[in-house]
């Protein structure tokens, strides 16, 4: 018989013809949140347009640039002092700090200074140092990769030790060992960056002797020395990175273990592994890549400390020594390269979550 069809247009009454809506169950039970199917069987459906995303993100670079590079300006004006009084020092005559200012353009109205600023920016030139005479454009390409070398071996570090632990607290998170991983992972965000620099120095530079305490390697001369001279730097990044993925993949991890679709899978007979990883680590990890996106910001943050204490050659560095001279245009610089790293960043984690979860970017869009 052919069987019939229903009010809800289920075949009913045929032998190995159609399913049955609790012989679908199991199926639609064990799929992650956020991976719609069509109805052709095709896989997972990826809504809205990533080529419309990427525009309208890319749209929001300018005047956000803008916007910081304003309030910059406006922050290191009210600062007390100038360049000229660090140059000259603090007895400086003020016939000497006009002639310095007058020299520098720092005696125009602002609206004038920063329009002439940004004109030049518009056109690829950030100035030159008011200090050195140095061209700006030349410091950050000399010490930005320093800085992001830095950060990308903290951040490697951190998902290669963070992700797993964190999984394992998930899974764990009524037992035992999972509240103590918690509980230690509280620990690493309560010590600050500089203060576990200072312990790691005395253990493994001073006590051991096994990481050097100064010096740097660039990568081009001796890839191995590069590594080894960053090591120590990115090791209290590392840990207090680690802290903060543990408790937010683990808080994530306990809750997806807890859902029905995990459940499902485990009735079925799935291994624990495959349960574990490919639908409720799969289900979280738009979480993870969020939390990691906002780490690598807060990392960069952190060279700011760690390569003044390391006396590494980075941007971190140079910002820091600029802030001091009040050395405008190397500030605006540095600030401005920040702000578009940041933006590239956050940009770079939306899109990779929307390819795994299409309804972030349906949301964002």
């Amino acid at each position: 018989m052919a069987g019939r069809i229903d009010a809800a247009g289920i075949r009913t009454g045929s032998a190995g013809k159609g399913k049955s809506q609790d012989e679908q169950a199991p199926a639609e039970a064990t799929r992650p949140p956020g991976a719609a199917h069509d109805d052709r069987g095709r896989g997972p459906r990826i809504k809205g347009s990533l080529g419309r995303f990427i525009l309208v993100r890319l749209l929001l670079f300018p005047p956000t640039a803008l916007g910081a590079g304003l309030f910059t300006f406006l922050l290191i004006k009210i600062i007390p002092g100038g360049p000229a009084y660090a140059r000259l020092g603090e007895n400086a005559t003020p016939e000497s700090v006009a002639l310095i200012e007058r020299q520098l353009g720092l005696d125009r109205p602002l609206p004038e200074q920063f329009l002439g600023w940004l004109g030049k920016v518009l056109t690829g030139d950030f100035g030159a140092s008011f200090q050195t005479g140095y061209p700006v454009s030349d410091t950050i390409a000399e010490t930005l990769p320093v800085t992001l070398e830095l950060t990308f071996v903290a951040i490697l570090g951190t998902c290669l030790i963070a992700i797993p632990v964190g999984v394992f607290a998930g899974k764990r998170a009524a037992r035992s060992s999972g509240r103590w991983v918690r509980s230690i992972s509280g620990l690493g965000l309560a010590v600050p960056d500089f203060f576990a620099a200072l312990v790691l120095i005395t253990i493994f530079s001073v006590w051991l002797r096994v990481l050097p305490r100064l010096g740097f390697t660039p990568f081009a001369e001796d890839p191995v020395q590069n590594l080894y001279h960053l090591i120590l730097p990115a090791l209290p990044m590392i840990l207090g990175g680690s802290a903060i993925v543990i408790r937010q993949v683990g808080a994530a991890m306990a809750d997806a273990m807890a859902s029905d679709y995990v459940r499902t899978a485990r009735a079925m007979g799935l291994s624990e592994r495959r349960v574990t990883w490919h639908y409720a680590f799969r289900s979280v990890l738009p979480t993870v890549l969020n939390v990691v996106g906002l780490l690598a910001l807060g990392q960069l943050g952190a060279t700011l400390i760690l390569e003044e204490i390391f006396v590494l050659p980075g941007l971190g560095r140079t910002l820091v020594t600029a802030i001091g001279q009040l050395d405008f245009p190397v500030i605006l610089g540095v600030v401005l390269v920040f702000v578009f790293i940041a933006l590239v960043v956050n940009l770079v984690v939306d899109i990779v979550a929307g390819l795994v979860d299409p309804a972030i970017r349906k949301g964002t869009s």
